[in-house]
């Protein structure tokens, strides 16, 4: 059971951390006309944006609470 949740734990964080990233792309990058090369200080899609990053954060914490909780709950032996 602990290997499932430390796998758990890795999944939603590669997921998280991507999801940040493409936050971030979201909020320099895409305007109403679409999607640009160039940077931009404010954001263009600030909805879309919110919503990549409540997700990357729902993700990292899931991650970081499943990490707890492999370690807390399950020995190392099982």
């Amino acid at each position: 059971m602990k290997k499932k949740f430390l796998k758990l734990s890795l999944i939603t964080g590669i997921v998280g951390f991507a999801f940040l990233i493409i936050a971030f792309f979201t909020f320099h990058f895409v305007t109403d006309a679409g999607i640009t090369l160039i940077w931009h200080p404010e954001a263009g899609k600030p909805y879309i944006t919110e919503l990549f990053g409540d997700f990357a954060i729902i993700n990292l914490a899931v991650c970081f609470v499943s990490l707890l909780v492999s370690f807390i709950f399950f020995k190392e032996k099982e």
